[in-house]
């Protein structure tokens, strides 16, 4: 018999993970595949982390904590925040989860109804709409212009009595491109005119380049009325397998979030815990290496894929991701994607997986190795000439 329920209707398989998958299937094949699919930092994560984390086990934090997190890293999450002049409250602003994705499937469970439109800035990572729809909203899109820049007259247009929540994310994934503090204070402005929430994505808030600086909608929004903030330890500290996240918000959904993990995941794994801590507290140059580098990258793949005729590539401001336009080939983005992995072994995802706007976007992570920048994009460009 076939046990599935009509829930994993709205659950579709991960455009990015199916791409790695057939990936991994070429390279046990002996075949050369360049890696720019999954948008994970090459580097180790600092050993002072780790470190922690061991003397945390040796010392017995194994156990079971609060759902809310442990004392010490809810004391430290309020320090970072301080440190930045936002006025956070560690015991009741924050919740400490098993990855930044947790904590914002806490919020939208907790907070949408079945039916709400909640409305999403895009082009947007994908599992936001899965974890809309699983709690019985309606995504709603609101594209913005190259770069992920607001249409200020679209946002307003679409915000209506149905909508309870917006999700944006700045520095964005997959086009690297950042939210002035305008533009926050827009979004805060119809929130609290309308009524409705902002998920804010804070997760690649450290990765930004050219001298600019990422404002966060806690600056915008000090007292927390519309707004919960999501970040965490994966991109910042290379700790992406380490699974730990956390939320900022006002006391009452930071306690809906609390009794959502309370019935779940019941709590972020103790020791982790300990080494999140080590990560905010300890040195910080692992921050600025892994920026420049990054840098480097983003330059590295901008100045190659100026070499290739009909493709139009923005620099982006922050992340580690591009997304250029390849529309002058005709193709759908999932029939270039598996074309170009068959074809060169690059390895990207389908603009599609983004929003159905982005049908003819590619997108590629520059947190892959210097090597396959160097040799896997001057690859796809030699065989997109025999496209043209």
């Amino acid at each position: 018999m076939d046990w599935t329920s009509h829930h994993m209707e709205v659950i579709p398989v991960s455009g990015t993970l199916k791409m790695h998958e057939i990936a991994m299937k070429m390279e046990r094949e002996d075949k050369k595949v360049y890696h720019f699919e999954v948008g994970q930092p090459d580097f180790s994560t600092p050993q002072n982390i780790i470190d922690a984390a061991i003397k945390a086990m040796n010392e017995g934090k194994t156990r079971y904590v609060s759902s809310r997190g442990v004392p010490e890293l809810l004391d430290a999450i309020q320090y970072m925040y301080e440190k930045r002049n936002i006025e956070v409250n560690g015991k009741t602003n924050v919740i400490v989860t098993p990855g930044a994705k947790m904590s914002l499937f806490g919020g939208i469970l907790s907070t949408i109804d079945s039916g709400d439109d909640v409305l999403l800035l895009s082009p947007a990572w994908p599992t936001y709409k899965t974890m809309i729809r699983m709690a019985g909203g309606k995504p709603v899109d609101v594209p913005t212009s190259p770069g992920y820049v607001l249409d200020e007259e679209d946002l307003k247009d679409k915000v209506g009595r149905e909508v309870s929540a917006i999700v944006i994310n700045s520095p964005n994934n997959p086009t690297g491109g950042v939210l002035t503090k305008d533009h926050l204070k827009l979004i805060y402005d119809l929130a609290i005119d309308h009524k409705f929430m902002v998920f804010s994505d804070e997760i690649y808030e450290s990765l930004v380049y050219d001298g600019f600086t990422q404002n966060s909608m806690l600056e915008v929004d000090p007292e927390m009325e519309v707004t919960l903030c999501i970040s965490g330890f994966s991109k910042n500290y290379a700790m992406t397998g380490w699974r730990i996240g956390y939320a900022v918000g006002s006391p009452s959904v930071i306690n809906n979030l609390v009794r959502v993990q309370q019935n779940t995941t019941s709590c972020a794994a103790s020791f982790v815990q300990y080494a999140g801590v080590e990560a905010i507290m300890g040195d910080q140059s692992s921050i600025d290496m892994m920026r420049n580098a990054y840098q480097e990258r983003r330059d590295m793949t901008q100045s190659l894929f100026s070499e290739i005729a009909d493709i139009e590539c923005l620099n982006p401001m922050g992340a580690f991701y591009v997304f250029p336009d390849f529309s002058n080939y005709g193709l759908s983005s999932s029939t270039l994607a598996e074309l170009l992995l068959k074809k060169t072994g690059v390895s990207t995802v389908p603009g599609i997986e983004f929003g159905h706007h982005y049908d003819d976007h590619l997108r590629f992570s520059y947190a892959a190795s210097p090597n396959d920048i160097e040799e896997g994009i001057p690859a796809m460009g030699k065989f997109l000439e025999t496209l043209r």
